[in-house]
């Protein structure tokens, strides 16, 4: 690897692309798990992971949560909406600035949160075929992966309800 220009020597470009592709594959397949947790728990995808992102403690602005899941924030004012409506999520005036609105997890949406959170975190899924040498290999990897140069925390890096 160059770590000037972050690339791969033209040598390792098919091994790279190799790589890639069993990645988007494997993001795929987690995707499509979560999404099947979710519905169990009569969430949508988004919904879960919307939930997943708040606490009951710390608001967050709506702008800062489509931020934090890649999500345009247009799109994601009709899942809010329908998670205000089964009561799982409540808006409320920004104390800095009353024309923004921020986001708190409600008692009801916490109860919808933590046991699909417990489900997803208590379920191999596609990574269960792994043996436990394996997946610390795949940690120490992604860990190497994850601390170069222009890696940043993104969503999921501390995914999870507020212990």
């Amino acid at each position: 690897m160059d770590t000037r220009t972050g690339q791969a020597p033209s040598s390792q470009l098919p091994l790279v692309q190799e790589v890639i592709g069993l990645w988007v594959q494997m993001q795929s397949r987690l995707q499509a798990h979560f999404a099947a947790l979710a519905a169990e728990h009569s969430l949508s995808a988004i919904q879960a992971k919307v939930l997943l992102q708040l606490d009951q403690a710390a608001p967050v602005t709506m702008r800062a949560l489509a931020s934090r899941l890649q999500y345009d924030p247009s799109n994601l004012t009709g899942v809010i909406d329908r998670l205000e409506t089964i009561g799982a999520v409540q808006r409320q005036p920004d104390p800095r600035d009353r024309r923004v609105k921020c986001l708190i997890l409600t008692p009801a949406g916490a109860r919808m949160r933590d046991p699909f959170w417990r489900q997803l975190t208590s379920e191999a899924g596609p990574l269960g075929q792994l043996t436990a040498g394996e997946l610390r290999q795949l940690r120490a990897i992604l860990q190497s992966a994850t601390a170069g140069p222009g890696a940043t925390a993104g969503p999921g890096a501390t995914a999870g309800p507020a212990e």
